[in-house]
């Protein structure tokens, strides 16, 4: 199977779906059974990959529906014609749009997060710790330049300035709390199959503290905090797994994930000789940061929300 999926692979007879920001991915077909082939960019860290994937089958075999790599010669990356890829199984659902998402669905998102964070941690690695980035560093870097992105940037520098040392003070704060967390755990990340979530891009998921992942993924499948899927959301969550952490400086602390992928696409940019890579940079960044003006004007009412529960 393995020979036969590279081999489309290779000839170029494959579909080309949308592989995200950082990836590409293609769907081949073999006799009568697709699969999902991601070609994984020359700048991620293997063993960060190996150890996703990992997560996603240790997930996968406590009953939650993980979309996981197949593993071929004890590994899950394989190197086919000098690039990285993994090969999936493919799972024939539908993303759905945010105004498609209904309580019910919400309620089913909830509880695969709260299943998830409970799983028995297994593993033992060290947590990544977020240095505080300098943001006035990049500001210094793009004075001159006038394009759109990079004038919204700069026009809410000092905004992004006071509110990213709040959320940095606040990540200090957090408990040694640890759990698998997926770390991407949106809409676009879930696939539905006869109204059965199946989770899928596993890429980021590693062992850290649950209480970003809660807030980041209730953030993102409830509509940027509509009243009552929001409550719905947090509702079903607790009812199977409890944060150790306070809240408030949980809510505070969790934008640090969307900071450090605005840090990501401003290197992008400024570091990178790549067309592609500066182009995806560009995209990115002006959403990524109305999106963390956004979530940080609605922590008081996620925690208002929440303390209702």
């Amino acid at each position: 199977m393995f020979n036969d999926v590279c081999y489309k692979y290779l000839n170029k007879e494959y579909e080309i779906l949308n592989g995200g920001l950082t990836n590409k991915v293609y769907r081949v077909r073999v006799n009568s059974k697709y699969y999902i082939i991601k070609e994984l960019n020359d700048s991620k860290v293997l063993s960060d990959i190996e150890l996703s994937e990992k997560i996603a089958n240790v997930v996968f075999n406590n009953g939650i529906n993980a979309v996981c790599a197949i593993k071929f010669n004890n590994n899950y990356i394989q190197s086919v014609n000098g690039k990285n890829i993994l090969i999936y199984k493919y799972c024939d659902g539908k993303i759905l749009l945010t105004k498609e998402l209904t309580l019910d669905h919400v309620k089913k998102t909830a509880n695969m997060l709260g299943k998830l964070h409970s799983i028995k941690v297994g593993d033992t690695i060290d947590e990544k710790v977020y240095s505080k980035i300098d943001y006035l560093k990049y500001y210094n870097m793009l004075k001159y330049n006038n394009e759109k992105w990079c004038k919204y940037f700069k026009d809410n520098i000092d905004k992004l300035i006071d509110l990213y040392d709040n959320v940095y003070s606040n990540y200090l704060k957090l408990s040694n709390q640890k759990s698998y967390v997926h770390k991407d755990y949106n809409r676009k990340n879930i696939l539905w199959k006869e109204d059965i979530p199946y989770i899928i891009d596993w890429e980021t998921a590693t062992i850290g503290n649950p209480s970003i992942d809660f807030f980041n993924s209730a953030w993102f499948l409830t509509a940027d905090v509509d009243y009552d899927k929001y409550y719905a959301f947090a509702k079903e969550y607790f009812s199977i797994f409890k944060l150790d952490d306070d809240i408030k400086v949980s809510a505070y602390a969790a934008i640090i994930e969307e900071c450090n992928w605005l840090e990501f696409s401003l290197k992008r940019v400024l570091e990178s000789n790549d067309e592609y890579e500066i182009k995806m940079g560009k995209e990115s960044i002006e959403s990524s940061l109305t999106e963390i003006i956004n979530y940080y004007d609605k922590i008081p009412l996620m925690i208002e929300i929440i303390n209702k529960i």
